[in-house]
């Protein structure tokens, strides 16, 4: 087939597409939707860069926070302790980072919001219980409320730090950014605890501070949906 062939074909079928009685007030109004200049718009950085920034607010805040508070907890977790957990929270940290940067750009990859809930939680319970062998359950909730409020107001400002950071991309799904947000400030909130509390009992642990994770990130996701829904009304 010659250039010519498929230029007349092409010419056809552009022909057939269009209407010859087209109403020309359509047009007007067509032209008129039409924005009369184009800015250019400035490219979103690599996925790699935003999953770092995003890793970077989750350790700044999470070492703040612990700085702040005390740094008693890393005096008391052994050298084994101390090579399982933080890796464990790093690669969770960086699951939840990677599902909030696919949130914000259309088509960015497929959601993995709770996978990296299911999953960071999971992992923390399971390292726990293999490190921490001391099922005590003396002062149980006298000495975990403080933990869990604690855990969560660390999470707060990481929380708004990442979500501030989400929202230049363009996040068409609220609850889902929201679950990824919420989860990685959840992982903020039990890697400050992890530095500060001395108290190694395993059901301490593993409940009042691993508890941080899911509360975290449904609070992100009922957020979300509330942030949805309020996007929704007013369009």
């Amino acid at each position: 087939m010659q250039r010519e062939e498929i230029d007349r074909i092409l010419a056809q079928a552009a022909g057939r597409s269009v209407p010859h009685s087209l109403n020309p007030a359509v047009i007007e109004r067509a032209k008129a939707a039409l924005p009369e200049k184009l800015a250019p718009v400035r490219p979103l950085a690599s996925p790699w860069v935003f999953t770092s920034v995003l890793l970077g607010a989750f350790a700044v805040v999470s070492v703040l926070c612990a700085w702040l508070l005390g740094l008693r907890g890393l005096r008391a977790l052994n050298g084994i302790q101390l090579t399982v957990i933080f890796p464990v929270l790093l690669a969770g940290a960086g699951v939840a980072a990677v599902a909030g940067v696919r949130e914000m750009r259309p088509a960015g990859g497929q959601r993995i919001g709770r996978f990296a809930l299911a999953v960071s939680t999971l992992a923390l319970l399971g390292a726990f219980a293999l490190l921490l062998r001391d099922y005590d359950t003396q002062k149980f909730v006298s000495e975990g409320v403080p933990c869990l409020v604690a855990g969560l107001a660390c999470a707060i400002p990481a929380a708004i730090a990442i979500w501030l950071f989400l929202r230049r991309g363009f996040v068409l799904d609220l609850p889902a950014a929201g679950l990824a947000a919420g989860t990685l400030a959840g992982l903020a909130g039990i890697a400050m605890l992890e530095m500060h509390c001395p108290i190694l009992k395993a059901s301490h642990v593993m409940f009042w501070h691993v508890a941080v994770v899911p509360v975290c990130g449904i609070g992100g996701l009922l957020i979300g949906a509330v942030a949805q829904s309020v996007r929704r009304r007013r369009s």
